[in-house]
């Protein structure tokens, strides 16, 4: 279930910086039942109106396959399915989001109005263009007014598309805005929420495993508990296939980030920390032999970190968030004993190096694959653990990593690669 959405205390909402910069109403799924009609002048509302880009005018996604008819949706809906799924399927051998979600928007305005303002949102940081922001954020608002109309009733709501747009306008919020915008997402999660998820292989099971994801990537990046609390009433069932290991330790990670990352967690007992770490050692004994790394020195260019590579994507994604999960457990291990100066010292030099080792298998593992969807879930491990490399060479090739992946996905990554500058040292 959700965390209670937290509220300023004299009432008032804060705008996102899209509505801001624009002056426009910033409408909040929380006040679905009493807010004003959004300005909808720069809709085409007629299904049999041309398709025109002259100021704001933008083709509605009221009736999709008409709106496809138009090039430039067209395009972006292409850009969508060839390069930015593959950021959802990263876990997934059935590739919802790459197979399932375009032939869904084709009869969802939501989904497409989703997929349209993350498409064009990634084209406006990639390409750097100005006419892709205003496309993305008309597909945003535009997101955003479906969202509020469908929670007005909630129990027709269909939940798989609806999820999915939700994770897409995540996206674009982040990559849009900045990582910590995600102003109109947590109340329509919060509703869905409420409703039984039921963790299987549909399209509704990939979106829930795709939220989680981003959440993680956002805590670990802002060092803070996850936006939705996970119990084990909604543990995924015990792995079978090799991407389901994916999912099990996503959810593992997501229930250490919340009991050790939280602003009001308390210290970890023994007996709890030990329980945790008797969790991810069963975990990491019971991968199949696929998930071995394979090491080859010299494989690719020249690298301070080893050359160490897996066969799947999941597999790297898999091995990053276990590598997290030990280094958050290492950092919450209660002392067993009063220690003296002299031992704490050498237990500070012990945990520096198992926190180093943790960091350096995340950035090598990141260094060896040219996969976008491995780099983009990346993104939160690294910034979480690989500070407390040691090796300035490292932290300068990690820097320059995360610039060159920054620039390829859109995402903003200049806050991460200033953590590992030579002069911001281990914590």
């Amino acid at each position: 279930m959700p965390r209670p959405i937290e509220r300023n205390r004299d009432g008032r909402r804060p705008k996102c910086s899209a509505c801001q910069r624009i002056a426009r109403d910033c409408h909040w799924i929380e006040e679905a039942g009493t807010t004003a009609a959004p300005r909808v002048s720069a809709y085409q509302l007629s299904p049999l109106a041309p398709a025109t880009h002259h100021g704001t005018e933008y083709t509605s996604t009221e009736h999709p396959e008409y709106t496809l008819q138009d090039s430039q949706v067209a395009r972006l809906f292409r850009h969508y399915i060839g390069t930015l799924a593959a950021w959802y399927d990263l876990n997934d051998s059935k590739r919802h989001f790459k197979d399932i979600v375009p032939v869904r928007a084709r009869y969802n305005p939501l989904l497409l109005s989703a997929i349209l303002a993350f498409s064009a949102a990634n084209q406006h940081r990639t390409l750097g263009e100005d006419a892709y922001l205003e496309i993305a954020e008309f597909y945003h608002y535009d997101s955003v007014r479906r969202l509020i109309s469908l929670t007005k009733n909630i129990d027709s709501i269909p939940l798989g598309e609806t999820l999915a747009a939700i994770c897409l306008l995540r996206s674009y919020e982040i990559i849009a805005q900045n990582v910590s915008s995600q102003s109109h997402l947590q109340g329509c999660y919060s509703l869905l929420a409420s409703r039984q998820i039921h963790l299987t292989a549909d399209l509704l099971s990939a979106g829930y495993w795709n939220y989680l994801r981003e959440d993680i990537t956002v805590a670990l990046i802002e060092q803070r508990g996850l936006m939705i609390t996970l119990s084990d009433q909604n543990a995924p069932p015990e792995p079978t296939e090799d991407a389901d290991f994916a999912n099990y330790i996503t959810f593992l990670l997501g229930k250490i980030i919340n009991r050790c990352l939280s602003v009001d967690a308390s210290a970890l007992s023994p007996l709890e920390w030990e329980a945790m770490n008797a969790d991810l050692d069963k975990f990491k004994s019971s991968l199949p032999p696929s998930f071995d790394t394979i090491r080859t020195p010299g494989l690719a260019r020249q690298s301070s970190f080893p050359s160490i590579w897996t066969l799947r994507n999941w597999h790297v994604s898999t091995l990053h968030y276990y590598h997290t999960a030990m280094g958050i457990l290492w950092l919450a291990q209660p002392a067993t004993q009063p220690l003296n100066a002299l031992q704490r010292i050498e237990d500070m030099e012990g945990l520096r190096r198992r926190l180093e080792y943790h960091a350096i298998e995340i950035c090598a593992l990141a260094i060896s694959s040219d996969s976008a969807p491995v780099w983009v879930n990346a993104f939160g491990p690294i910034t979480f653990c690989c500070p407390w490399i040691r090796d300035s060479q490292k932290r300068v090739e990690m820097a320059e990593e995360l610039g060159k992946w920054g620039k390829l996905t859109g995402w903003p990554v200049s806050v991460i690669a200033d953590a590992l500058s030579p002069s911001d040292m281990a914590r």
